[in-house]
């Protein structure tokens, strides 16, 4: 799946995304990917992120899951939403690198698969601090 640069779309290619913020965002039939980061310089509780990702449509499920990988501040939840009626389920996470901190949203048709696409995302970030 590839990923376009909402802020660059949602602003006529004024706004493209940066260094120090940026939402970018993967569709297709099965699956919606979001992505944000912003600079956060001395944060180690990437909590607000979570916050932010998470929209009026999407509701918490459990608990959240808190995690050290490798040297990086993790958090992740499953998540159910009626952004759409075709993926009514979900997940979010977050977590810092070095200045900035990064939020992550997926919504799915099924919610056995949002944790291994979660830990998928994660096995592919590089965090160049």
């Amino acid at each position: 799946m590839a990923f376009y640069d909402v802020s660059a779309v949602t602003s006529n290619q004024g706004s493209p995304n940066t260094y120090q913020n940026g939402l970018m965002a993967a569709y297709n039939g099965n699956l919606l990917i979001q992505l944000m980061w912003q600079l956060a310089p001395g944060s180690s509780d990437p909590q607000f992120m979570l916050d932010l990702i998470l929209d009026d449509v999407d509701t918490r499920v459990g608990t959240l899951d808190v995690k050290l990988i490798r040297d990086m501040n993790v958090i992740y939840i499953p998540i159910t939403t009626t952004a759409t009626p075709v993926l009514p389920f979900g997940a979010a996470g977050a977590w810092i690198c070095g200045e900035r901190v990064f939020a992550w949203k997926v919504y799915s048709p099924q919610a056995e698969n949002t944790q291994a696409l979660f830990d998928m995302a994660l096995d592919r970030f590089t965090c160049n601090r």
